[in-house]
């Protein structure tokens, strides 16, 4: 059965992933977050000037009096520098420049914001702590228009879009954040916008009182629009603050150059890909540097942060010339279940002849890198299984024309998916006029059940009502048969080429099966193992539960009857 992206998986499993990594990679994010949240704030602070310059200072002095506080300068401060220099020491670690086209923009973005942030701290933070200059909107807005619009304008994109590449990069492990990605787009488009119209509006009504006031002759209402030039001693400063990270991302780039360098004098070894190329490296890359490096197409959701395991290989050959895995590779390996011969690529450093397999192959999953490890990789979860086929619709289909089926089962399929997704399933594959949902929560297979049992009671109600509504297209109303079990099931990705797909195996995919059919014979709408009713909280006393002998178990199981599904459904509450 093909699977469509898990949602029920659960978002703390994937939220966990998203902390994964090196001290000083969690660092780096931690501070990051702080820097993108001021920026925000202070944007939407800047999108208040279309309602009023008074509105923006009142507000603006409730956020000052938090940012310029002792510890809220020395978090930003810290933050500041921590991600600078986290970035710089990871720029100096790499041994390639050479990285994907949205890796590339942000680092770029990122290097060029200390250069453009440097003169607005020093005229507004730097100058008020030198002067006491009180540095409001008013100031702020004053020195820098018209002539310096361009100059903010730009600092206001650079970082709003660095910032929002690294949280998309960050985020787009979470299943959460992939359903809501599109509502995202108001704030990702709208805030910026907003923040430089609210500028604009108040620079030009600023510049119109100024133009008035000379007009008219009005002195004390033309030097209210007046500023100071900038303290010389600022301006050193700022001088000697733009020079030193000059000198910082040039000492960066220039580790790398050198190390590049070495490289035509090191001694080289073979990396083989099997069934791609095979190329020379030396020791110090990591296998996904040295795919990168010799243009080797090689899956990296995480972008080689060690937070997924999109980039593991199987070693077939020379796993001795490996670096044993660390903490975090270990961490993600366990995770999926991964034997020992096979690693992270993005961790992994080779110091001799080495033959991988790329696990996931890059002529398919280039495509699908939105995809979680729990997509791709072949892992094991606790899911309640539903299956659900209508009854009797092959007579029903030899008197339709294939227009009007095809019409039917879409109506019938739109009907119970909904109430699945509702319920927090998704529907794992559609074989004929029956289909296959699964339900996964993220505390535990009993909450999976309930939602099963909930969604099945669903379905009972919207058939019914879709019976209702195509009573003149129906010779009698639809009937279904449900199986519902619970059990482990393996979730991965099987097939060839075009036809590979998300898919689900197990047994207990099997006895879901067995179980449908066993609601035909008897004639009851579900037959539920007893196992599975009992984690949903369905106490069993008064309802029909008999043991049966089912094809391919081999002990007898207790399964539950019931006419509806519906009458099942109801018991949650009361048991619950």
């Amino acid at each position: 059965m093909r699977a469509p992206p898990p949602a029920g998986i659960p978002d703390a499993e994937a939220g966990a992933r998203l902390w994964r990594g090196s001290p000083a990679q969690r660092l780096r994010l931690i501070s990051g977050l702080v820097l993108f949240a001021f920026a925000g704030t202070h944007f939407a602070n800047h999108a208040l000037g279309l309602v009023g310059l008074d509105t923006m200072m009142d507000v603006a002095r409730w956020r000052v009096a938090v940012t310029r506080s002792l510890p809220g300068s020395l978090i930003l401060g810290l933050a500041l520098v921590a991600h600078v220099a986290f970035s710089l020491v990871r720029l100096a670690e790499r041994r390639t420049l050479r990285m994907p086209l949205w890796e590339a923009a942000q680092t770029l973005l990122g290097f060029a914001i200390p250069f453009l942030l440097v003169p607005h701290v020093l005229g507004t933070r730097i100058t008020s702590l030198v002067d006491g200059t009180r540095t409001t909107y008013a100031y702020v807005i004053v020195r820098i228009w018209p002539d310096g619009m361009g100059f903010q304008t730009a600092l206001l994109l650079v970082v709003w879009l660095h910032g929002c590449l690294g949280l998309h990069a960050w985020l787009r492990l979470s299943p959460l954040y992939r359903r809501i990605v599109p509502l995202l787009a108001v704030p990702v488009f709208g805030l910026p916008a907003a923040a430089l119209a609210g500028i604009v509006t108040q620079g030009r009504l600023m510049e119109r009182d100024t133009v008035l006031a000379r007009r008219f002759e009005a002195p004390d209402l033309a030097a209210r629009w007046q500023v100071p030039p900038l303290d010389s001693t600022v301006a050193a400063w700022g001088d000697a603050v733009t020079g030193a990270i000059y000198a910082a991302v040039a000492v960066a780039l220039g580790i790398v150059l050198v190390r590049a360098a070495a490289t035509l004098r090191a001694r080289r070894f073979t990396v083989s890909y099997v069934g791609g190329p095979t190329v020379k490296s030396l020791e110090g890359p990591t296998l996904l540097e040295i795919s990168r490096a010799n243009r080797v197409p090689h899956v990296s959701v995480c972008g080689g942060r060690g937070r997924c395991s999109t980039c593991r290989v199987l070693v077939v050959g020379g796993e001795g010339h490996l670096s044993p895995p660390g903490a975090q590779e270990s961490a993600a390996l366990r995770a999926i279940g991964a034997p020992a011969n096979v690693r992270l690529a993005c961790q992994a450093k080779p110091s001799g002849d080495v033959a991988v397999v790329r696990i996931l192959d890059p002529r398919r999953e280039s495509a699908d890198q939105h995809l979680t490890n729990t997509d791709v990789a072949g892992i094991e979860r606790e899911v309640a299984i539903l299956f659900i086929d209508i009854r009797g619709f092959t007579t029903l289909s030899e008197r339709k024309l294939p227009f009007d089926v095809v019409f039917i089962l879409n109506r019938f399929f739109e009907a119970v998916g909904r109430e699945i997704e509702a319920a927090g399933g998704w529907i794992g594959g559609y074989a004929g006029d029956g289909l296959l949902a699964l339900f996964t929560h993220a505390d535990g297979i009993g909450p999976a059940c309930r939602s099963a049992f909930t969604a099945a009671g669903e379905v009972d109600r919207a058939v019914t009502d879709l019976n209702r509504q195509l009573a003149a297209e129906l010779p009698s109303a639809l009937r279904m048969a449900m199986g519902l079990h619970a059990g482990p099931l393996v979730l991965g990705r099987l097939g060839y080429g075009a036809s590979r797909g998300r898919s689900v195996i197990g047994p207990a995919v099997n006895l879901a099966s067995r179980l449908e059919s066993l609601a035909k014979a008897a004639d009851v709408q579900i037959v539920a193992s007893a196992e599975a009713a009992e984690r949903a909280g369905i106490g069993l006393q008064g309802l029909r539960v008999e043991t049966v002998a089912v094809r391919g178990v081999e002990a007898p199981l207790p399964v539950l009857y019931a006419a509806r599904a519906g009458d099942l459904a109801g018991r949650l509450g009361a048991s619950a």
